[in-house]
């Protein structure tokens, strides 16, 4: 039972302690308007992504289509090669 209480008390005793005003309720805060800051850096890891991501699609369709790896050439250009040409057979 003295639980109980010791509970109560403490939870009347911190709402009490909440409705008393602070230093931080002492004045509104003003907004001052200014420069935006750090919005141009979104663009940059984009094109690394995109670069990625064209290489790893094109390594997936040239292995599932052709049954073979891209080749250097294909995968330096990101795989936008593999995509307009098509590498020359091999004669044996």
């Amino acid at each position: 039972m003295k639980t109980k209480k010791l509970i109560a008390a403490t939870l009347a005793a911190s709402m009490a302690v909440a409705i008393v005003p602070t230093a931080s309720f002492a004045k509104p805060v003003v907004v001052v308007p200014g420069h935006t800051f750090g919005g141009g850096a979104g663009f940059a890891p984009w094109p690394i992504f995109a670069c990625a991501g064209g290489i790893i699609t094109s390594a997936i369709v040239a292995n599932a289509r052709d049954d073979r790896e891209l080749t250097a050439q294909e995968a330096w250009s990101c795989g936008v090669l593999f995509w307009f040409a098509q590498p020359k057979k091999k004669r044996h």
